[in-house]
């Protein structure tokens, strides 16, 4: 049987594939001040040569590897909702899913923080920060619109804005579960999320108007 041989396209997609995984374990180990493109580039087993065929420097492969692993982890956090329940159920369960996950993978969110301090010293690495935020944001309210389409339930806030209030909320949250990892447990997320949908839903009551 012949040995099926690999594009070009393919060839440069593993290789980025095998930079992106060695980032995030010599990350996850060193953390991105620490970490350097040589030890990335050992760990990948490729040269150095081959790190800046794919990635500018290091900020570019931090980045990378940011957006990669957040991505993954709402879509791992979204493949546990069960869309045909209320959105209070939906909020309870996705805010479990995250919380748990943010603890799984704390080096994550040290990294996230590391890099935001990192950027936020540098103009044109804020600016793409800003991009990569935005980015993430408009992802989460996509799923939020998705899920109140399926419902009769209003939400407590525009879309856009939820998302901003529910990321925020859950960075927090997660942040401060690494300082006090025995007062956060993983539901108050979920019934902190809750407490917005009662709220607008009284408030609604009360000016005899839907929520935005």
């Amino acid at each position: 049987m012949a040995e099926t041989r690999l594009t070009r396209e393919e060839k440069k997609a593993l290789t980025r594939r095998r930079l992106l995984d060695a980032a995030a374990a010599v990350f996850a180990k060193r953390g991105f001040a620490a970490a350097s493109l040589d030890e990335i580039a050992e760990e990948a087993g490729l040269t150095k040569g081959a790190v800046y065929s794919n990635f500018w420097n290091k900020e570019d492969l931090v980045s990378a590897v940011l957006e990669e692993r957040f991505d993954r982890r709402l879509e791992e956090v979204v493949a546990e909702v069960d869309f045909e329940s209320g959105l209070e159920e939906q909020a309870r369960t996705s805010s479990v899913a995250y919380m748990s996950r943010s603890q799984e993978e704390e080096w994550l969110l040290l990294l996230d923080l590391e890099y935001l301090v990192h950027s936020a010293r540098n103009p044109e690495l804020s600016a793409r920060s800003h991009v990569r935020h935005r980015e993430a944001l408009a992802a989460m309210t996509d799923v939020i619109t998705s899920s109140v389409e399926k419902t009769d339930v209003a939400l407590p806030l525009p879309a856009e804005q939820f998302a901003i209030v529910s990321n925020a909320l859950g960075f927090g949250l997660a942040v401060e579960k690494m300082q006090n990892p025995d007062g956060v447990p993983d539901e108050l997320f979920g019934a902190a999320i809750a407490l917005m949908f009662r709220g607008g839903e009284a408030e609604s009551q009360r000016s005899g108007t839907a929520p935005s």
